[in-house]
């Protein structure tokens, strides 16, 4: 069985060329657009036009597909700071006490730079 594709929804054509005045005209649609990116299944790039409304599954995909990773950097970076924020809490006085001496060590070079 044959395919094709299907007249546009809107009922207009992406790109069609008209005459003005006796001069070619290339008018297109607004839905017509492109886009350009990496295709995430072959790693290609790509740099071609469609229809605003073909391109909307491939666009919610990759939009899903961001928010999976921020999401995923933000659970890491929570993570992280939770382990860091155990690790304070078992030895408070150890990290306060070697912020201390770094202070400490700071302030005597400078006094010496000074002198």
């Amino acid at each position: 069985m044959e395919t094709r594709m299907a007249d546009c929804p809107l009922g207009a054509k992406c790109e069609e060329v008209k005459l003005d005045q006796s001069r070619p005209v290339l008018y297109r649609c607004p839905w017509y657009v492109q886009v350009r990116g990496v295709n995430t299944n072959t790693g290609e790039e790509t740099d071609s036009w469609h229809c605003a409304i073909a391109w909307m599954p491939t666009l919610m995909i990759n939009t899903a597909n961001e928010s999976r990773k921020g999401a995923a950097a933000i659970e890491s970076f929570r993570n992280a700071m939770a382990g860091q924020r155990a690790q304070a809490r078992q030895t408070p006085g150890q990290e306060l006490l070697a912020a201390a001496r770094k202070a400490e060590k700071r302030q005597v070079e400078w006094q010496k730079e000074d002198s």
